[in-house]
């Protein structure tokens, strides 16, 4: 096998993985670390036309713009979730991935998370979660950021250019 094939197969299954842990809306969501490329303060997001309610809009991060999606309104576009609107936002985690989105959120730490700590995901053909787990009494979605764009675009009709 060469190195390039080897670099591009999936690293093995490890014992403990650092998640982010985010709060937005009454709801906690949270993201594999090795997933997040950084933390920074809120920055108003500039509006995007005709975009999903869950679509905050976007915003300059290490020089690259990015989609900034708000996971509580997601959910509740998804059916499931509180109604509550987020006090205010503190931080955008940007997410590595080519689709160069970032979740809004209240509040961020960091935690431990081992697979005895995750349970399925109670909808999985329709959330973008990977799992859940439970932290300080609360359950917490474990976000699948390669699902999250289509998630936030599902429902809508994107614009298609006219011939």
């Amino acid at each position: 096998m060469s190195d390039h094939k080897a670099r591009q197969a999936d690293p093995p299954p490890r014992e403990e993985r650092e998640a982010l842990l985010l709060r937005a809306g009454g709801l906690a969501f949270a993201v594999y670390a090795d997933e997040c490329e950084g933390l920074t303060p809120w920055v108003e997001p500039a509006p995007l036309p005709h975009a999903p309610v869950c679509v905050l809009g976007v915003v300059p991060v290490r020089g690259r713009m990015r989609t900034v999606i708000d996971p509580a309104r997601l959910f509740e576009a998804l059916g499931h979730g509180s109604t509550r609107r987020p006090e205010a936002f503190a931080h955008v985690a940007s997410l590595a991935g080519d689709e160069q989105l970032a979740l809004a959120s209240e509040t961020a730490a960091r935690v431990r998370l081992t697979p005895r700590d995750l349970t399925p995901a109670p909808d999985p053909a329709t959330l973008p979660a990977r799992a859940t787990f439970t932290n300080g009494g609360d359950t917490v979605y474990l976000l699948d950021p390669s699902r999250l764009f289509d998630a936030a675009m599902a429902g809508t009709e994107r614009r298609r250019r006219r011939t």
